[in-house]
């Protein structure tokens, strides 16, 4: 972006092991609109945007067509009030020290400490949306106990006037519903002046009383361009992606905005409102002059230039118990000021102020009441190129026209060389001798560029650079003079929603970043043999975990295994250990028996998509085991175990103690008693065929519920039982029928004899 566009903006820390710490770009389109519509922004963090959990953070506003558009965008290592004073201070720096008029955040309590420090001519103002949210519990219970107090609250917080009128009306809100000792209303009232637009009436706000504008494109970006899996690389290239989305939606507005409406009254201050303001804006003044004919007009007795604008006709829209707004209309100075301070606030005309336009059939509004912000020349050019890409070349000729000209003229050469052989030679020649010169053009200006970097980065390294306020430069400098040559990737960042402990965030233990998707392998032709990655060998080879040739090693040391301690139950599970040792350990074959043996008792997870070998029988409830585990020892040793409960129940002890039967601290004791049991009773050795309990027959065999042959032949009676029943009910029904021919052919004949008599 930078080589497109040298007034691309980008600025980044490391921390003390050189890894990237804090990262802020801002596009020469995005600084455009800040000089545009940088009066009031927006600024909020949100998560998993990336592989490293950086928290990403983005400055937003709102253009002429009331639309969201992204100012700045900052990737921070965490959310502390030094990174929060390093991003505020980039921007700053990054849009010519221009403040904002108000800025509204969360209640993040480093955000709060870091913005008076950095913005200190800028209001801050917390979001109303937040506010409520974090309160939503306990209002949730109060507006069961009183049905009305969610609409009075709403009007209080929406339409108060001056800030006594919203103390005077909250505390006549707690006298009614008594809720003076009430802890979520005793919060609210102690934060009230950072986020109660009665006490900021007259400051400008561009309609934004919350962050939903920066939750909205969070969502957009999530949604739409980032996700969790992208390296910083892909992750910048979708952002500008998405910035660029946005511009397209803003052209396409404005061009929207150029073509011909209908005014539907014959004011004066109609018309020139429709000529000035784009569509979206107008669109609004359209809906609050609808809503104003719900008002009439009182000319004041005490000063005729007063107008009492009062709501006769109640509504939804105006459930504020005041009714009566007083108008300032001087049409010789051009004054219409309106105690409400919408205009001021949002700087848009209120119902009442339209309503007394329409009373005095008002023929234009003074120029000054129309912001250029809202109107369709809103977008200035600024002394510097705005365009994140490159239109002209560098001898002012449009990229466009050459591109027009050159696709012509190919177009033609086509259309010839496609009539015979001898043209369709000729033609593929002239495009191949065309292409080899064009690439070593390109190889000249590549080296030139290069030369001209070298020369460049030797005369700024001969000076320590610093920085305007003082503090040492951030990008460190190498032996071969490349600013980013060590730059290491960040850690994965510890965020609010993060499941970490206390000490480890204090500490900051953070792990290092996940690795990175393997490079496909590439077959004789150079092309690449597949795109998914295999879960068993983490290889992109054009084969799955099922086709994997470790996979298939798996399957012959489980027939070794098999061989040496027999077959058992677990099985499945052994494979899957197998197969996960076999991709992490690099086991060799001549230690695989001692390996399997060592891990007997340990669970490992598997990450690939094979589900055949899951045992489907572990949560299955086994009601007794065999007599022959019931010893004094084990019983014992079961009486001194954990008495807390578990979820489910263990097969081999048959309790409920938070283990199952691969991690039963009797599992052992009990396989011994059965062998010695068995021994005593048969006089054989027996090796133990298994550790689960079959949920059929209650014995450890070697198999399960599935398999057992006990629930086979109890199937197969219920087979041949249903099938008896099946021909039984066949008998009968055919009996039946035969019965109800009989019946038809006797009353048929009756029938006949009848009507020969």
């Amino acid at each position: 972006m930078k080589k497109e566009n040298e007034n691309f903006f980008y600025d980044y820390k490391v921390d003390d092991e050189n890894r990237l710490k804090n990262v802020f770009w801002s596009n020469a389109s995005s600084r455009a609109a800040y000089a545009d519509f940088g009066d009031c922004i927006t600024f909020d963090t949100t998560y998993k945007s990336n592989k490293h959990h950086l928290p990403l953070a983005v400055f937003v506003g709102v253009n002429n067509h009331l639309q969201s558009t992204i100012f700045g965008v900052a990737l921070m290592g965490n959310e502390s009030e030094e990174s929060f004073k390093w991003v505020f201070s980039r921007f700053l720096e990054c849009m010519g020290g221009k403040q904002p008029i108000c800025i509204l955040t969360d209640q993040c309590p480093a955000m709060a400490k870091a913005i008076p420090k950095i913005f200190a001519r800028t209001l801050h103002k917390f979001c109303r949306w937040h506010i409520m949210n974090k309160h939503k519990d306990p209002l949730k219970k109060l507006y069961k106990l009183f049905p009305d107090l969610k609409d009075q609250l709403t009007a209080i917080l929406n339409h108060p006037l001056m800030p006594s009128e919203f103390e005077d009306a909250w505390k006549a809100l707690i006298e009614k519903y008594n809720l003076h000792d009430i802890n979520v209303m005793i919060n609210l009232w102690a934060e009230r002046k950072l986020w109660i637009s009665a006490y900021w009436k007259e400051v400008f706000c561009a309609r934004m009383t919350s962050t939903q504008r920066s939750e909205s494109m969070n969502f957009v970006l999530k949604r739409g361009f980032v996700t969790e899996r992208d390296n910083l690389h892909i992750f910048a290239k979708q952002v500008n992606n998405c910035v660029q989305a946005r511009h397209e939606a803003e052209n396409a507005e404005a061009n929207a905005s150029t073509g011909t409406r209908k005014i539907v009254t014959r004011y004066g201050f109609e018309a020139q409102v429709m000529d000035k303001y784009t569509r979206t804006v107008y669109s609004v003044f359209r809906e609050r002059q609808y809503h104003s004919t719900a008002f009439r007009i009182k000319t004041s007795q005490d000063n005729p230039k007063n107008y009492l604008v009062h709501h006769y006709n109640q509504s939804k829209e105006f459930t504020w118990p005041r009714h009566e707004f007083r108008v300032l209309a001087d049409e010789v100075e051009g004054r219409y000021e309106c105690e409400c301070k919408l205009w001021e606030h949002t700087g848009l005309f209120c119902h009442h102020v339209i309503a007394v336009f329409e009373h005095l059939r008002l023929d234009e509004i003074p120029s000054r009441y129309i912001l250029q912000r809202y109107t369709k020349d809103a977008v200035t050019n600024p002394n510097f190129n705005h365009r994140d890409y490159r239109t002209t070349t560098d001898d002012g000729t449009s990229i466009e026209y050459r591109r027009t000209i050159l696709y012509s003229e190919v177009v033609k050469i086509i259309n010839k060389g496609c009539s015979s052989e001898a043209k369709f030679q000729i033609a593929l020649s002239a495009f191949r001798d065309a292409n080899s010169r064009l690439d070593n053009e390109d190889a000249e200006l590549e080296n030139n560029e290069d030369a001209e970097m070298e020369n460049n980065e030797q005369s700024s390294n001969q000076d320590n650079t610093t920085r305007e306020t003082g503090e040492q430069n951030d990008i460190p400098q190498t032996e071969n003079n490349d600013p980013y040559a060590d730059i290491q990737p960040p850690l994965v960042a510890i965020t609010k929603g993060s499941k970490t402990t206390d000490a480890a965030r204090k500490n900051g233990k953070c792990k290092p970043p996940a690795p990175a998707r393997p490079e496909p392998e590439l077959d004789e032709y150079g092309r690449p043999k597949g795109t998914r990655m295999c879960g068993t060998c983490n290889k992109i080879d054009g084969h799955n975990s099922r086709t994997c040739k470790a996979r298939q090693l798996a399957k012959k040391l489980l027939e070794t295994h098999e061989k040496v301690y027999g077959p058992t139950a677990s099985s499945g599970n052994i494979k899957v250990r197998i197969r996960n040792l076999l991709a992490r350990q690099h086991i060799p074959e001549t230690e695989d028996e001692e390996k399997l043996d060592t891990d007997e008792g340990e669970c490992f997870e598997d990450e690939t998509d094979d589900e055949e070998y899951e045992n489907k029988d572990e949560d299955e409830d086994i009601s007794e085991q065999e007599e022959t585990q019931n010893t004094p020892d084990v019983d014992d040793k079961m009486e001194n175990l954990n008495k807390k409960e578990g979820q489910r129940k263990c097969s081999v002890c048959n309790l409920r103690q938070g283990h199952y039967a691969s991690t039963c601290p009797n599992k052992d004791k009990m396989l011994q008693q059965q062998i010695i049991e068995r021994q005593t009773s048969d006089g054989a050795i027996v090796k133990p065929q298994g550790v689960k309990a079959c949920g059929t027959c209650n014995k450890i065999r070697g198999h399960n519920s599935r398999t057992c042959a006990r629930r086979q032949l109890e199937e197969q009676l219920l087979h041949l039982q249903s099938t008896e029943n099946d021909s039984n009910i066949m008998e009968d029904s055919s009996k039946e029928k035969k019965n109800r021919k009989k019946t038809q052919t006797t009353t048929a004949a009756i029938r006949r004899s009848t009507r020969k008599r």
